[in-house]
């Protein structure tokens, strides 16, 4: 699936979430209670956030995967396009915060075994792109939580003529069939969705492996 680019969007996310690490924005947050359950502590320990903002959800991951009494190690990651974020996820703050492009995620192959990604994939110029990235820091049998807006056909149609006027990043608001459909071309398995608000929807893939 190939949709048409247009120029700028990064530096516009970059500018737009900068400026928005000084407020409360966004209703990421209405993810997190259902995203914390999809989570399996004990086994799933290696855990990255894409578009993770002041890092509030890995905060939460964090108090879980502590709270497990097991004797086994763990690694969770934030990356994030704005410098300003980061700097905020770092404060008080002992997880691993990164500034980066989803496009070029800076871990090296099979690293992580879940991969979450809330209120970011329609920021993304380059989804499949994305995609085959987040194929590729996965571990085998490795899962991403996507979270994304969900409205109806015709709402969705004039926002997407309206996004390439606008300045703050967004690229494309997508159907729940376009998202199973280009993540299924991108080697996912789809497993469940969930409505989170009218406006809001959670959506659990697994890796594909592929054969070489």
């Amino acid at each position: 699936m190939k949709f048409n680019k247009t120029k700028g969007y990064k530096e516009n996310s970059v500018n737009f979430f900068n400026r928005m690490a000084e407020k409360n924005h966004g209703d990421s947050y209405k993810h997190y209670k259902t995203v914390l359950s999809w989570i399996d502590y004990k086994a799933e320990r290696y855990i990255l956030d894409l578009g993770c903002g002041k890092g509030e959800l890995l905060k939460q991951i964090e108090v879980k995967l502590n709270s497990c009494k097991i004797d086994k190690k763990f690694k969770i990651s934030g990356l994030d396009i704005s410098p300003n974020m980061i700097e905020k996820a770092k404060n008080n703050s002992e997880i691993e915060f990164k500034v980066g492009d989803s496009e070029d995620i800076p871990f090296s192959k099979n690293t992580f075994q879940v991969i979450t990604c809330l209120n970011s994939f329609h920021h993304y110029e380059n989804p499949e792109k994305v995609l085959k990235e987040i194929h590729r820091v996965l571990k085998n049998e490795g899962k991403i939580i996507i979270g994304e807006i969900n409205i109806n056909d015709f709402l969705k149609k004039l926002i997407n003529k309206i996004l390439p006027y606008t300045s703050n990043g967004d690229v494309r608001i997508y159907s729940s069939n376009e998202i199973k459909e280009i993540f299924s071309q991108e080697g996912f398995i789809f497993i469940k969705e969930k409505f989170i608000f009218p406006s809001l929807k959670l959506y659990l893939f697994k890796k594909q492996n592929r054969s070489s």
